[in-house]
């Protein structure tokens, strides 16, 4: 991330050359894709980022490790351990039908020294993030290892050697990697609630983040926009949040991401709303955090 300014039986199926019908593993499928947004399933190709246009009447803000050290960010600003639950809701369209999922999603977060590492599980569905890494030398988050397992599916990692300048798909050859700054999907959340920690001044209504997101198959640019501070209904009662939110084009429609990070909470996630280009919906609320 970088901060600036500015359904037949299976055998005739077969037969008559269909693919059989599956409904609980299409729902579980149909289910998993979202539950892995905001990154699709593609093969990853290096392409030109766009440059950052100014907004007007805005600031923008870009994770960078120029930007973060003049504002003084360092291993202080994170965490040293969060275990939160949620809360998981989920819906999508199969055969015509909305279908809607209940889940918990447990995410843990530990920070020691210049390491950290963070994971995430979402029940029924057997959804699984992993993200292990340390710190960039300015401050900020520099993911090493990102690993994410979606149902019927074995897990995927992707590895960052940001000494090499590389980034390895599985076992696929080194491509170049990311500008310094991106973060993976688990990782992106701590490093925000870590620069919100350090400056909220910089969380107002209209400030941009421009992000780059890390997959096991895909890097894609995201764009967050602050909407400034909100109320958030959880386990833990109400809380004020900041509320960033994402819009990114796809063809004829777009994927969002919602973000609400605590005020008054140690900044931790306390709500993640996710929309992708079919329009399943994953919507996140925290039920409980300790801090070990």
């Amino acid at each position: 991330m970088r901060l600036s300014y500015g359904t037949p039986p299976a055998d005739a199926a077969c037969a008559a050359g269909r693919r059989p019908q599956r409904p609980f593993q299409d729902a579980m499928s149909s289910m998993s894709r979202f539950f892995s947004h905001p990154l699709r399933w593609r093969t990853w190709a290096p392409r030109p980022r766009a440059k950052l246009q100014a907004l007007p009447g805005m600031v923008l803000l870009c994770i960078a490790l120029a930007v973060r050290a003049e504002a003084g960010a360092s291993g202080a600003a994170f965490l040293p351990g969060a275990d939160l639950i949620y809360t998981t809701t989920g819906t999508t369209q199969l055969g015509g039908f909305p279908i809607t999922l209940h889940a918990r999603t447990t995410t843990h977060w530990r920070f020691a020294g210049d390491q950290y590492e963070a994971s995430l599980h979402t029940d029924t569905v057997g959804f699984d993030q992993i993200s292990r890494g340390g710190l960039r030398s300015g401050g900020g988050l520099a993911p090493s290892r990102y690993t994410e397992k979606r149902p019927f599916h074995d897990p995927e990692s992707v590895n960052i050697d940001w000494p090499g300048a590389q980034i390895r798909y599985g076992t696929a050859a080194p491509m170049p990697a990311p500008a310094p700054g991106a973060q993976d999907r688990l990782s992106l959340q701590f490093e925000l609630g870590a620069l919100y920690r350090e400056h909220p001044e910089r969380f107002g209504a209209g400030a941009v983040f421009a992000v780059q997101l890390i997959g096991p198959h895909a890097i894609d640019d995201w764009k967050y926009v602050s909407a400034g501070e909100e109320n958030v209904e959880t386990g833990r009662g109400t809380l004020r949040a900041v509320h960033l939110s994402a819009r990114r084009p796809v063809r004829d429609t777009e994927e969002t991401m919602d973000l609400w990070l605590a005020a008054d909470l140690h900044q931790v996630p306390v709500r993640i709303r996710m929309v992708d280009r079919n329009h399943a919906l994953i919507d996140s609320v925290l039920q409980s955090v300790q801090f070990p």
